[in-house]
């Protein structure tokens, strides 16, 4: 007869089910998405086709966040959880972050987790970097992110190759201005999020 698990091992089980959906499913989403985008840019295809697929485009938009919405479910982390899994995702590759911005409420403060593991990911995959960074200033009306490294770059937002088609959706939700910019001194990414999204707002 099997033994039941610990208790103190469903967080884990939960957290790395959710990191799989999102790797996989989530992703495979977020590419499908764009495949659609390049369709409907395409001069050659007739109005009520490109109606037809901005149509599908959108149920598959709002397919995705539903899914995401769900997986968040299983992926609520702690700032010292989410620390803790980009160091060792960046393995020897030196970081400069501070996890200390202000707190939003738990769908954004979800999205943000991933698309900081994904950076991360990207880093440590493909930037050939020595340091990785996160950075954060509180204005006003809004949180003011710099997330990037010090690689090779070269990186655009919708390479899919990079697995960056997932951040570059996250963040048109959650994010109020977003820019990218990849060159021989590294990527970055820049974007602001609304106090409005946070818990203390």
């Amino acid at each position: 007869m099997a033994k039941p698990k610990p208790v103190h091992q469903e967080p884990t089980l939960r957290l790395d089910l959710a990191r799989r959906l999102h790797e996989t499913l989530a992703q495979d989403l977020a590419v499908i998405g764009y495949q659609l985008d390049e369709l409907i840019g395409d001069a050659n295809i007739g109005k009520a086709h490109r109606l037809r697929l901005r149509q599908i485009r959108f149920a598959i938009s709002d397919t995705t966040k539903s899914f995401r919405d769900q997986i968040y479910q299983l992926r609520v982390i702690s700032r010292s959880q989410l620390a803790e899994q980009v160091g060792q995702i960046l393995g020897q590759i030196d970081i400069d972050a501070d996890f200390r911005y202000p707190e939003f409420d738990m769908a954004v403060e979800e999205s943000l987790n991933q698309v900081i593991l994904e950076l991360a990911r990207n880093t440590a995959r493909h930037s050939k970097a020595k340091l990785f960074y996160l950075k954060y200033q509180v204005n006003e009306d809004s949180v003011a992110f710099e997330i990037g490294d010090n690689g090779i770059g070269g990186v655009k937002p919708k390479d899919f190759r990079f697995g960056l088609a997932s951040i570059d959706e996250l963040l048109k939700q959650i994010s109020s201005t977003y820019s990218t910019c990849s060159d021989q001194r590294g990527s970055c990414f820049k974007f602001q999020i609304m106090k409005s999204g946070s818990q203390s707002a």
